[in-house]
């Protein structure tokens, strides 16, 4: 009888070791974002920041400067300029110091949020900085992408503050950048839809 019973056993083992198992429970993650004590209008306001003319490609291009999908605000690459229009060009750590280069990244951040304003009516809409991609113009060996795009990150701690100015980054050396400029910027926002 004994054996039966083993076997018994062993059989429900077997029916239960092959059967699916079931999905794991469903996790939701959430954040709580602070909210903050003034708009972010405001905040470019107190700030003093001048803002560029927002970027619009033109009737035949390829691209659009901001695409809003959901919640989400992607950001198309914005090069530097400086303050009258001009570009800013050069490669970093040659042409350019690193300081120059962190404030050619600042410039692109600030046209970043000339497009972001154009494109939600107002910037009061982000709610975070969600991914940043910084492209900066250097020769072989350079090692102070992260500096370089300080210039940017900064100004978007700035504005928005640690808890929504804070994404995820990566900063990286290229070859070269359209029309030679120092830095490139891509980004992807929070937004309120």
């Amino acid at each position: 009888m004994k054996p039966l019973a083993s076997l018994a056993a062993l059989s429900l083992l077997a029916l239960t070791a092959c059967q699916t198992p079931s999905p794991p429970a469903q996790v939701q993650v959430t954040t709580t974002i602070a909210p903050l004590p003034d708009t972010i209008e405001r905040r470019v306001a107190e700030l003093k920041l001048t803002l560029p003319a927002a970027s619009r490609p033109g009737p035949t291009a390829t691209i659009t400067s901001v695409v809003v999908s959901g919640n989400l605000a992607f950001v198309s690459g914005h090069i530097s300029r400086a303050a009258d229009g001009k570009l800013i060009t050069g490669r970093v750590g040659e042409e350019l110091t690193v300081a120059q280069g962190k404030d050619a990244a600042r410039q692109c951040g600030l046209a970043i949020l000339a497009s972001l304003r154009q494109e939600l009516g107002t910037l009061d809409r982000v709610r975070r900085v969600v991914k940043v991609l910084g492209m900066v113009n250097c020769p072989p060996g350079f090692k102070d992408q992260p500096q370089v795009v300080n210039g940017f990150s900064e100004l978007m701690l700035d504005v928005f503050g640690r808890e929504r100015g804070l994404g995820a980054r990566s900063a990286v050396g290229v070859a070269s950048l359209p029309s030679n400029v120092a830095v490139e910027v891509e980004a992807v926002f929070e937004i309120v839809p």
